[in-house]
């Protein structure tokens, strides 16, 4: 990746309701870049096309953090963290990125980056850390699919807030295990002078049950909803991307997840539709308009570029 001169500093702020999407292929060159980008970037369409991103790297970004979005996001998964990228004629911005795998009929083919505007205090947790990360002092600090989390066993301890649900329900299963546990070893440390050995042992194996049914009914239920948090998750994010065709198996309606999961694949259908009404009102007015305007060009790149698929796959023409 090319390194850039020092531009000067002058930040550009996101507005709150910007979007900044581009697209890239397999190798990184920017296959789409929506208005708001060009407008915060400074650059023109024809600038990005067929280029990469590292135009736009800026130089106080550590290559740690281009080294954990790659690796990342050539494992298939989504990484999510803040960026600060140079601006054409000087400058710089702070955005937070969620960069997505598009993927259709399970094979990758483009990369979708997605760009808000982060908070104040994201933007000096990534700027300390990443400061100390082009510096080369990375003790107790790592990153991980662009999260800053802290490195060693009593950092992570410290750090519990931002474990995931499943990790904080087990944990909440094995104390509830515990708790009985204790509970039943002082009652029957209580009662074990009155009991023969064969009650006894019916005793001990009636707490073992119990524990063992607790535990492991909290493991069952932290499993069943990380992974439907994991579906809707990446669901969302394919969304994100402009990825409308890839469906999600909607769940029986009666019970919440079912419901949660019929939602969002009502949602979907619901914007290839719209996305499909759109295309067909451009291809109407282009055929009765010899001249097309430049936003019903730049909007029909869009949904060529964002592949709205019926059936089995195929793209549009053109696309």
């Amino acid at each position: 990746m090319r390194d850039h001169p020092q531009v000067p500093d002058q930040e550009y702020t996101l507005h709150d309701e910007q979007c900044l999407i581009t697209r890239t292929d397999a190798r990184g060159r920017i296959i789409y870049a929506n208005p708001a980008f060009l407008e915060v970037s400074g650059y023109t369409r024809e600038d990005l096309l067929g280029n990469g991103h590292d135009t736009m790297r800026h130089p106080d970004m550590p290559l740690a953090a281009y080294d954990d979005l790659w690796r990342t996001i050539q494992q298939g998964q989504s990484w999510t963290g803040v960026i600060k990228n140079r601006r054409k004629h000087g400058g710089h911005y702070w955005s937070l990125a969620s960069i997505t795998p598009v993927v259709e009929r399970g094979v990758t083919v483009c990369y979708a980056c997605v760009r808000v505007k982060p908070t104040r205090a994201q933007i000096e947790d990534a700027d300390r850390a990443y400061r100390r990360l082009r510096t080369g002092i990375t003790h107790r600090l790592r990153l991980s699919a662009g999260r800053i989390r802290p490195a060693g066993l009593l950092a992570r301890l410290r750090d519990w807030r931002s474990a995931g649900i499943r990790a904080r329900m087990l944990a909440w299963a094995g104390l509830a295990s515990a708790l009985f546990l204790a509970a039943g070893g002082i009652a029957l440390r209580g009662m074990a002078a009155e009991m023969n050995a064969g009650e006894l042992a019916v005793a001990v194996a009636a707490l073992a049950a119990g524990v063992f049914v607790i535990f492991a009914s909290g493991w069952a239920y932290a499993r069943s909803l990380s992974r439907l948090l994991a579906t809707a998750t990446e669901f969302t994010r394919q969304i994100a991307a402009g990825n409308l065709g890839t469906p999600l198996a909607p769940g029986n309606p009666v019970d919440e997840i079912g419901a949660l999961r019929f939602s969002l694949e009502a949602t979907r259908r619901n914007l290839v539709g719209l996305a499909r009404d759109v295309h067909s009102g451009i291809a109407d007015t282009a055929a009765n308009n010899s001249a097309p305007s430049s936003g019903s060009s730049d909007l029909r790149h869009a949904i060529e570029v964002f592949r709205i698929r019926r059936g089995a796959p195929r793209p549009y023409p053109g696309a």
